[in-house]
């Protein structure tokens, strides 16, 4: 418990510090439109990379489940350490801050009979289930699992929708999100052989006797690929 709090505590106040330095930005950008020079074109986007890097530093410890089926009344907490058990991860409620689907409500988690449908019988992705933890370890240990587990799926996990692949991989920022769909669309319409993401970092390798590139930005998909980002 004291350890949770602990972590809550921090997560707060590097919000405030990521707050400033959001503040900073906003007077930038004031300064830009006032027409005091192209120079600060710079450094708004360098602070916007750091910006978005800090916030990226806020999910260390976070893992988003994707394509688990999702149905009214569940537990997500009893969700996740049923996959981690799945998967082979020894992963106890302690280890766990919090545990939550994000995003809109859609079909997926209406109860039956509102759309004519029973929970979890609708169409499109369900939910995606985040989970932060309390150690970066534990997100490793479970992401590396799913990886060599790759192609599992939700039977025996205590649901009674049909069994449906599930995912398992390190939690990104909006724009990181963004930007990682796009390297690997890039990548593949490249023939480039890897695409992927390690401590909140973007990476690709063409082959497996190629240099890694290390991705921070849209302009690097242009700089690496050789193809513009949209």
């Amino acid at each position: 418990m004291k350890t949770t709090v602990f972590l809550k505590n921090s997560f707060t106040a590097t919000d405030q510090r990521l707050n400033t330095l959001d503040s900073r930005v906003d007077l930038l950008e004031q300064r830009l439109t006032e027409g005091t020079g192209s120079r600060l074109e710079a450094v708004i986007a360098e602070l916007r990379l750091e910006l978005n890097e800090k916030d990226q530093d806020l999910l260390e410890n976070d893992v988003e489940v994707t394509n688990l089926p999702e149905e009214n009344g569940e537990n997500p907490m009893h969700l996740i350490l049923s996959v981690a058990s799945k998967l082979g991860v020894d992963l106890h409620e302690s280890d766990v801050v919090s545990a939550e689907r994000v995003g809109a409500r859609n079909r997926w988690s209406r109860a039956p009979g509102d759309s004519g449908e029973g929970a979890g019988a609708g169409a499109g992705r369900p939910r995606p289930l985040v989970v932060r933890l309390t150690r970066r370890a534990l997100k490793d240990q479970l992401t590396a699992a799913a990886r060599v587990r790759r192609g599992a799926t939700s039977a025996d996990l205590g649901q009674s929708s049909a069994p449906r692949p599930f995912y398992v991989n390190e939690r990104l920022t909006k724009l990181n999100r963004n930007l990682f769909r796009q390297v690997r669309e890039a990548g593949r319409s490249q023939s480039w052989k890897y695409t992927w993401t390690k401590k909140g970092r973007i990476y690709a390798r063409k082959g497996q006797d190629t240099p890694r590139q290390w991705i921070r930005t849209f302009d690097d998909i242009s700089r690496v690929f050789g193809v513009q980002s949209k």
